[in-house]
């Protein structure tokens, strides 16, 4: 394959992958990118024979770290040819990862994290000591449990987002229904 190099704004991940996936090409595709005007994010996609198998990115797990990867909107991209990981850690297709790359995508689009409703990435939620249930029934959905047992009055969003895998769209969704619900709060400074 020529050198495969651009930017996001011009090339998406999406196509990215497809290209990568049809010329069945061995590396990585190394990613420098932004969300909007804000945070820059850097890691890398590896492919083997143009199947996603692994990828890297500073406190994500590797498939959260493709998935974020979706909600770049620019920034510098590069393929580099033969690289493989120290192993394999993703086993999902191609088209399932695009699929729940575009969904990511269009959830980060329609309620960015710097958006004033949801809860901010440093916010550090705790539980509500003794939450007004009343008579209501409290149900959960697993990602919700999941998300409820790292909220301990010293994690933030963000790093919940992390050690759950749910990314920050879907964590900060949650958190926002669980401080709806009144069984977490903000913790006071």
């Amino acid at each position: 394959m020529k050198a495969l190099e651009g930017d996001l704004s011009e090339f998406p991940l999406t196509d990215i992958i497809q290209l990568v996936d049809l010329s069945k090409q061995t590396g990585a595709v190394e990613i420098e990118g932004q969300r909007g005007t804000g945070r820059v994010f850097k890691g890398r996609i590896f492919f083997r024979d143009g199947k996603i198998v692994a990828a890297e990115m500073l406190g994500f797990p590797p498939i959260e770290a493709v998935y974020t990867c979706f909600t770049l909107s620019s920034g510098p991209f590069h393929f580099i040819d033969k690289i493989q990981p120290e192993k394999d850690t993703i086993t999902v297709s191609n088209e399932i990862i695009i699929m729940e790359g575009i969904m990511r995508q269009d959830a980060w689009e329609a309620h960015p994290v710097e958006e004033p409703d949801t809860p901010p990435l440093t916010m550090v939620p705790r539980l509500v000591p003794n939450p007004a249930t009343g008579t209501t029934e409290i149900n959960l959905e697993a990602e919700e449990w999941r998300v409820l047992t790292m909220v301990n009055g010293k994690n933030t969003v963000a790093q919940i987002a992390r050690r759950s895998g749910l990314g920050e769209v879907r964590t900060r969704e949650i958190v926002s229904e669980l401080l709806a619900s009144g069984l977490i709060e903000d913790r006071p400074e």
